[in-house]
């Protein structure tokens, strides 16, 4: 794992060197949910949406492919019930913020305007982890209960459209967390989401 966060790291500081390099910005939404294990199966897991925006630097790697390193910064989480007492309900939000890293092989169908797909994996850095509960009008700091690091899986489907120095794109993104970001190893839970983003990208 420790070489793989090195490798990352190595490659965002050495890939303004590559040739047809690009820089790129993205912003959209996401609906998230949470995956739980049997352990707490029992919490119902409703999709959650927010913001998700991110930069980018790309460069040619072969004809059409391009490899692409990001920083993605975004909230997550999921909608869901407790039962604090046997036989009643209260609704909770769970939200957490983090910082992606994804590495992204990208495939163009062909020169100019043209669908692209791409994935790989995701070096995810968790910053904060709340659970709040609005009826009472509470928050609780669950973050000493959260790992601060998850390896992750991205996959993307897109299209781009060149306008000079410039593309526009839009994308429809997978994203999975690997990893159990609980620390308790008695119960695990995972994080996946779906977003809609669009952006530019300037060639270098």
């Amino acid at each position: 794992m420790k070489r793989m966060l090195s490798a990352t790291v190595l490659l965002l500081l050495l890939a303004p060197a590559a040739p047809a390099s690009e820089i790129k910005a993205l912003l959209g939404m996401h609906s998230s949910k949470y995956l739980f294990s049997d352990e707490v199966a029992a919490l119902s897991r409703k999709q959650k949406s927010g913001l998700v925006f991110g930069l980018g630097y790309g460069f040619a790697i072969a004809e059409r492919m391009e490899l692409e390193a990001e920083i993605v910064y975004g909230e997550k989480g999921a909608k869901t019930e407790l039962a604090p007492v046997p036989g009643t309900s209260v609704s909770g939000i769970y939200r957490n913020t983090s910082i992606t890293v994804p590495l992204l092989f990208k495939y163009k169908l062909k020169e100019g305007a043209s669908p692209y797909a791409a994935l790989g994996p995701a070096f995810v850095f968790i910053l904060s982890h709340h659970l709040e509960i609005p009826a009472l009008g509470t928050s609780f700091d669950i973050s000493d209960n959260t790992k601060k690091f998850v390896l992750g899986f991205n996959a993307l489907l897109g299209y781009e459209l060149p306008l000079g120095s410039w593309r526009l794109c839009a994308e429809l993104r997978f994203d999975r967390w690997l990893g159990n970001f609980l620390v308790d190893p008695a119960a695990a839970a995972r994080s996946e989401s779906v977003a809609l983003m669009i952006g530019g990208a300037y060639s270098l």
